[in-house]
């Protein structure tokens, strides 16, 4: 693009030009100075005047941009204002006034009371991959009133008093039965030492007048010298460190793999020990949550860092937004987006007006985060519009048609046209 700036300036050559002496040969070096003076005169007065059209413009746009963001006011719902002493005094008032009282805690859901003390009511925690558990074994050995009971592995000894070429020693085999000469195999799992002999005896019957068959213990609660063997360390006695696998199971000695995700520790320990009292007797265990790795939760869009946090550290939103690094200055505060899959049939989807809330001394601490919730802050509408049109420029037509623009001068010298 090319501009003749010095038409501009006609009436200033031309009165330049009459002033010179018409006679004597024309002196090109003073023509070409007169000109440049020229054209510094009118430089200043031709950027003052559209420097200041450009600013006037932006402020113009600026005002009316503000006017149309600006958001509604709303109702205040701060307690009060500290300002005085006096203010201070009252906002005392004020705590003491609302304390959680045991009284207003037996009538409050987030409360409960324990030993005649209120205290927010904490849900209990419910375990995931990742998290490590200690089972501590306890062998108990009181005395019981209840008669020992045989099971599998345990060696008995038969012993027939006037017929001692029947006697023997032996092992309950895994199908809960042992096999006795002439009478075959006899079911033995479950029965006492008495009910086994009263039954032998019964049988026997058929072939001795009065068999007289005695039963002895040999070896019983083999099951739980296996699970000592199983159990024992050096470092920690006899217990066991289980983490829970990704698939949220845990594997335990002699009863196998357990599903314990989701579950809290008191029902775990509850569940263990039912299935360990069907296969050992006088056993009881005690879980011991070593680590959490607590669920996460995901905080994306306009923030400073986004990424996954503990759910542990970020009960509501507004922790969520801090620990992020908090928002950037593109963020829309109006319409921060959580979405919600946990526990529930289908997903949800709601928004949280942080601005307002902010403004208006609204509390947040009823908005709960759960696991595996996404905070999402969007863009404002502005920074969306210019990131379309920076991609329309940078990336549609300065791609597709590159182009530079120019600015020049031309005059004539002596007859001869110049160029700059």
């Amino acid at each position: 693009m090319t501009l003749n700036i010095f038409s501009q300036k006609r009436m200033v050559m031309d009165r330049m030009r009459d002033k010179a002496p018409e006679s004597g040969p024309l002196d090109p070096i003073r023509d070409f100075r007169e000109r440049i003076e020229a054209m510094a005169s009118f430089l200043p007065h031709f950027f003052r005047k559209t420097c200041c059209h450009v600013v006037i413009l932006t402020l113009t746009s600026l005002l009316f941009f503000t006017s149309c963001v600006h958001s509604p006011d709303v109702p205040s719902q701060f307690e009060t204002d500290i300002k005085t002493a006096e203010d201070v005094d009252q906002l005392k008032r004020l705590e003491t006034q609302l304390t959680v009282t045991p009284e207003k805690a037996a009538l409050h859901p987030d409360y409960q009371v324990i030993d005649n003390i209120a205290i927010p009511y904490v849900p209990e925690y419910r375990m995931g991959p990742g998290d490590v558990l200690e089972i501590v074994y306890h062998l108990k050995y009181e005395k019981t009133e209840d008669d020992y009971r045989l099971e599998v592995q345990d060696r008995v000894s038969i012993n027939f008093p006037f017929q001692p070429q029947y006697s023997s020693s032996v092992l309950v085999r895994s199908d809960g039965k042992i096999t006795m000469p002439l009478i075959g195999d006899v079911a033995v799992e479950s029965k006492t030492p008495m009910e086994l002999a009263t039954e032998l005896n019964r049988q026997y019957k058929k072939y001795f007048v009065e068999p007289s068959i005695t039963v002895a213990l040999e070896a019983f609660n083999v099951k739980i010298d296996e699970l000592k063997k199983a159990i024992t360390t050096a470092a920690r006695g006899q217990s066991k460190i289980a983490p829970i696998s990704p698939d949220g199971r845990i594997s335990f000695p002699v009863i196998g793999s357990m599903q314990v995700q989701g579950f809290t520790v008191a029902q775990v320990e509850k569940r263990i020990n039912e299935s360990y009292a069907k296969q050992v007797r006088n056993l009881n265990c005690t879980l011991i949550l070593l680590e959490i790795h607590n669920p996460k939760l995901y905080v994306l869009g306009e923030v400073e860092k986004p990424g996954a946090y503990d759910i542990g550290s970020v009960p509501n939103v507004l922790n969520a937004l801090t620990l992020a690094g908090g928002f950037k200055k593109s963020g829309e505060l109006e319409e921060i987006a959580i979405f919600r899959n946990e526990g529930l049939e289908r997903p949800i989807a709601f928004r949280v007006d942080i601005r307002r809330a902010l403004r208006s001394g609204v509390s947040l601490a009823n908005i709960k985060l759960k696991p595996g919730d996404i905070v999402y802050v969007p863009k404002t509408r502005l920074d969306e519009i210019n990131d379309e049109i920076e991609k329309i420029f940078t990336k549609g037509i300065y791609a597709v048609l590159p182009f530079t623009t120019s600015l020049g001068a031309s005059y004539s010298l002596g007859g001869t046209t110049l160029i700059k």
